[in-house]
């Protein structure tokens, strides 16, 4: 939910082991989804006001600064329930529940969406639960079929507002027979389902431990995404709509995995400029031919249906919509320091088009990078020597590769300052038109409030759409040379 809604306080304690039981849900996976206005009221200490969502439902779909138009508006409106209380009190109790349960995620609203390739085509309401998918959806709703007396027929929105003769004003959902419009009386009113938009994730992610070079990635992704782009046709659907949307769409999540393997194999410290400056190459080569890919796929297979009046239809990619604050972590040259000519990619995407709607998002891949032996996802590793718990049971895992040589470059992520995993998620985000799932590794005796609240605005900040779990452990366990990392909990569709 937003930060707005008037039960945010008892949503964010929902997994909490303390306070009544009948008020807790262990088993569901809370999210925030913030806006930019709620996390300036924090920076600046200001009151922050509580409203009944059904009272206020447009600002569900709004963002940027239509939402803060329409949210001071209805501040200042007697009429409505509201609670006022102060930003900052309701973020420390955000981050105190963070840090007791790992719950409720982090995302961030406005970040999200204005950096939305299809926002010419609906708006993002929320990500997926392990938080790295960003994709238009529409809640199911009614058409309202309005049939009068001379056989003539009005169709309306539910939600349109419409003036009746009487010189009220309803939404048209609530219009009835005894109305009349435009001096014609209603013989019937009657409604027509229509379905929402719902995402879908169809992920793939690159091990960056092997393929790593401008050449292999030149040679990899195109295949990935010609394979994920296969999927949508070939995959079943549970639900008509599902399909429907992915059809329409054509979103895929092409991510990566085995970035610390491939820092420790070239002895490289995570968090280092060396780091930052390698995973932003990286992704620029990740980048670039999955766009070229997708172009080259709307030549052969034809453009997804909604390319018209998208970002890419303008030739404005990721980069372009980047985070200034993430832009100046890693100095290449500016312009003359990118390794691929994206203005003539531009002129080609926009003249032959794309494929796919969406296109790169890096999922947890906690369990698949254990198959192919590699590091998970973007994370540090979490020992160099573990046992994973997940629903299969315990599973031993040694660093990949580890040796005296890559020994050093093995950080543990409990070990390290968690300000720098946020600055490599910026620099990643940079690249990508979804997002990713990151985790934060905080010890107890590290945990105070000023180093939480850095953290989570430097996410904010630097341009981050979202931040996955907080895993927090004492400092005995984290010096244990075996560890236990349980995941039995967690979201296995994009493991």
């Amino acid at each position: 939910i937003e930060p707005w809604h008037i039960d945010v306080k008892d949503f964010i304690d929902l997994k909490k082991n303390s306070g009544e039981e009948r008020r807790r849900a262990h088993d569901l996976f809370p999210a925030l989804w913030i806006n930019d206005l709620f996390m300036r009221r924090v920076e600046a200490d200001e009151a922050w006001t509580l409203f009944d969502p059904f009272e206020v439902p447009e600002l569900v779909g709004l963002y940027g600064d239509a939402f803060n138009e329409r949210y001071i508006e209805c501040e200042a409106r007697e009429d409505l329930t509201k609670e006022v209380i102060s930003a900052k009190s309701l973020w420390k109790d955000i981050l105190r529940s963070y840090f007791e349960t790992g719950n409720p995620f982090l995302t961030f609203k406005d970040t999200a969406n204005k950096a939305n390739p299809n926002g010419h085509a609906g708006v993002i309401r929320s990500s997926n639960l392990c938080t790295e998918i960003f994709q238009n959806t529409a809640p199911n709703h009614y058409n309202i079929r309005i049939i009068f007396e001379d056989g003539s027929i009005a169709i309306f929105d539910e939600e349109e507002i419409v003036k009746v003769d009487s010189g009220l004003t309803k939404p048209a959902k609530k219009i009835t027979a005894l109305d009349s419009l435009d001096g014609k009386k209603i013989w019937m009113v009657d409604k027509e389902a229509i379905d929402g938009d719902t995402a879908v994730c169809n992920l793939a992610s690159v091990n960056l431990s092997k393929i790593n070079t401008q050449e292999d990635i030149a040679r990899v992704v195109p295949v990935a995404i010609r394979m994920l782009d296969n999927v949508i046709d070939l995959n079943f659907y549970p639900l008509a709509k599902v399909k429907k949307t992915n059809e329409k769409t054509r979103a895929i999540g092409l991510g990566v995995m085995g970035e610390a393997q491939m820092l420790a194999q070239n002895g490289i410290s995570w968090g280092s400029s060396e780091h930052l400056m390698r995973i932003d190459q990286v992704m620029e080569s990740v980048s670039y031919y999955a766009i070229k890919a997708s172009s080259d796929l709307a030549i052969e297979k034809g453009r997804y249906s909604l390319y018209e009046g998208s970002n890419w239809s303008k030739g404005i990619f990721p980069i372009d919509r980047a985070n200034e604050n993430a832009c100046k972590l890693v100095d290449r040259g500016g312009l003359f320091g990118y390794e691929h000519d994206w203005d003539k990619l531009r002129e080609k995407v926009k003249n032959d088009g794309m494929r796919n709607g969406y296109l790169m998002a890096i999922a947890p891949t906690s369990s698949i990078s254990i198959l192919v032996g590699t590091t998970q996802a973007i994370e540090p590793i979490y020992k160099r020597k573990w046992f994973e718990e997940n629903l299969s049971g315990l599973i031993p895992v040694v660093a990949p590769k580890l040796s005296p040589e890559t020994w050093q470059y093995y950080t543990p992520s409990y070990e390290l300052d968690q300000r720098v995993l946020i600055r490599a998620a910026a620099v990643r985000q940079k690249w990508i038109d979804q997002g990713q799932s990151l985790n934060i590794f905080i010890t107890l005796d590290k945990a105070s409030g000023k180093y939480l609240n850095d953290i989570y605005m430097d996410a904010w900040r630097f341009g981050l759409k979202s931040t996955y779990y907080l895993r927090s452990q004492s400092p005995e366990s984290v010096q244990e040379v075996e560890g236990i990392e349980d995941r039995s909990m967690e979201c296995m569709g994009c493991q």
